[in-house]
């Protein structure tokens, strides 16, 4: 990727990066690209994620019609470390080449949303990285209430990411989402300054 406009923003599961992602992008009116909404798209029946994973995974993985059962095997991967590798092996460099293409016609600054930036080792693609974290309480408690999901499996996702305070350590820009979103607002908007700051910096840059 090494593209200098792109901004990756990142946070663990219940972290709230996808509202802080959707602000930025309308405050600073930049475009705004999606990790995961990329994997959706690549594993429709008949996308080239799906043709891949297709071929090898069991009959057990799809429905009748040829849909993917992505709960079924996103529990799978949780218990089968091979399984993850092999998954991954076909479908990031996917991701990675669908994100490029959107990057590069984006014509400057962009925000590129990926949860799993740093599982991935996808921060050294971008030129900055801003991390959204809230209290690990916190996390938990909005996962169980939006996915209706038990504690025992939000503490299976968390433990199966690195740990925020190491990935706050490494980000270029943080964001406490811990508490209201009136709180979580008077951090956005210094961020906001700063990345409007550099966006205009890169623009000048590129035109010399």
């Amino acid at each position: 990727m090494n593209t200098p406009q792109a901004i990756a923003i990142t946070g663990g599961i219940g972290s709230g990066k996808s509202r802080v992602s959707r602000w930025l992008a309308e405050e600073c009116h930049l475009p705004l690209y999606s990790a995961d909404e990329e994997v959706r798209q690549l594993l429709e029946p008949g996308g080239q994620g799906w043709h891949y994973l297709r071929a090898w995974l069991g009959s057990e993985y799809f429905t009748d019609d040829g849909g993917l059962l992505k709960a079924k095997l996103r529990q799978a991967i949780f218990n089968d470390v091979l399984l993850r590798r092999r998954v991954e092996h076909d479908l990031h460099p996917l991701v990675l080449d669908a994100l490029n293409e959107k990057i590069s016609q984006s014509g400057g600054a962009c925000l590129v949303e990926v949860p799993l930036l740093y599982e991935v080792q996808w921060q050294g693609r971008f030129d900055s990285v801003l991390l959204v974290y809230a209290d690990e309480a916190v996390c938990r408690a909005r996962v169980m209430a939006r996915d209706g999901v038990s504690e025992d499996q939000v503490n299976a996702t968390i433990r199966a990411q690195i740990p925020l305070a190491q990935k706050r350590c490494l980000a270029d820009y943080t964001i406490d989402n811990s508490g209201s979103w009136f709180a979580t607002l008077a951090q956005l908007e210094d961020v906001k300054i700063m990345l409007q700051q550099n966006g205009m910096e890169k623009k000048l840059d590129s035109s010399i």
